[in-house]
């Protein structure tokens, strides 16, 4: 069974259609929601809905959010949703966790289509980045990722590192239909556009830690080893 946790920050407007879209799913044990300090109807919406809400007397931010959703959730296998994304059937939701609960993959990304990106450019997206909040995953796995990298939007990019590195790896699907919300629409199109750059900002600060730090320190450290074990 699955356990799903949508971390909502003034969702309002879609998180009812959201709810009852997933909450009948035949795998799905609960539906958690973690209203981060919502000055909205969030969190009434969401338990009139049949969700189980963890109130936050205060914005900590989508990977506290996240973590604070683990630790509560009586499965082995979670489902992240962003509460922006709206559209699931049952069967798209199966689509996502089926790898997961099978036991084929220690992830599962579920991914909006993006047909605005080249052949190559969408590789290299899918490698590197994959980023998507749709992710089905083992709280093992969760709990491998070092706290230091549960901070904002790196989480997304610290567990597809993670989960190539340990366990039985991971997998994407493109999901089409869904809609979504953009942060210019939530939030109006100058404090959507500062959300977006200060998304960018942390993007590029975990790929250089994850791609370019970590592996040089790791050579440094090897190499260092070395030398001293031939003195």
């Amino acid at each position: 069974m699955v356990t799903i946790i949508i971390p909502a920050f003034n969702e309002s407007d879609t998180i009812d259609e959201l709810i009852k879209s997933v909450i009948k799913h035949p795998q799905i044990r609960e539906v958690i929601v973690v209203n981060d300090g919502s000055t909205d109807n969030t969190g009434k919406i969401a338990e009139k809905a049949g969700a189980r809400v963890l109130n936050l007397a205060q914005n900590v931010g989508k990977a506290d959010a996240m973590d604070i959703g683990v630790r509560a959730a009586q499965s082995e296998i979670i489902l992240f949703l962003d509460a922006d994304v709206i559209g699931f059937t049952h069967e798209k939701i199966s689509n996502i966790i089926d790898p997961v609960l099978d036991g084929k993959l220690e992830m599962h990304i579920g991914i909006l289509p993006r047909p605005s990106l080249s052949i190559l450019s969408k590789k290299v997206f899918y490698f590197i980045l994959i980023l998507s909040g749709m992710r089905a995953l083992t709280k093992e796995l969760w709990y491998k990722v070092p706290r230091v990298h549960k901070d904002g939007f790196k989480i997304e990019l610290a567990l597809n590192h993670m989960a190539r590195k340990w366990g039985k790896g991971l997998g994407y699907e493109i999901i089409p239909g869904l809609i979504h919300t953009t942060k210019e629409k939530k939030h109006g199109i100058s404090s959507g556009l500062w959300r977006r750059v200060k998304m960018i900002k942390e993007i590029i600060f975990i790929i250089f830690q994850l791609y370019i730090f970590e592996p040089l320190k790791n050579s440094f450290e090897r190499l260092f080893r070395i030398e001293f074990n031939k003195l």
